[in-house]
């Protein structure tokens, strides 16, 4: 599970401490260092994330996020 913590801790952080001057180009930098996280997790972590976009209605997601 480190890798999904990793992408989780990534994604809290910057969220924590976004401010009003971020940019839509800061958010996809970030967006794109937890997918990176992700997509280096094993098998069962990807599956789980995978399960967890299809639970809140979003399994698009998984796709952009490189996890199929």
């Amino acid at each position: 599970m480190h890798n999904l913590a990793t992408a989780l801790a990534i994604t809290l952080s910057y969220l924590d401490g976004r401010s009003s001057n971020s940019t839509e180009d800061d958010d996809v930098e970030v967006l794109e260092a937890a997918a990176a996280e992700l997509q280096t997790a094993p098998s069962d972590e990807k599956n789980s994330v995978i399960s967890a976009l299809v639970h809140i209605g979003r399994a698009d997601l998984a796709d952009g996020l490189g996890l199929n």
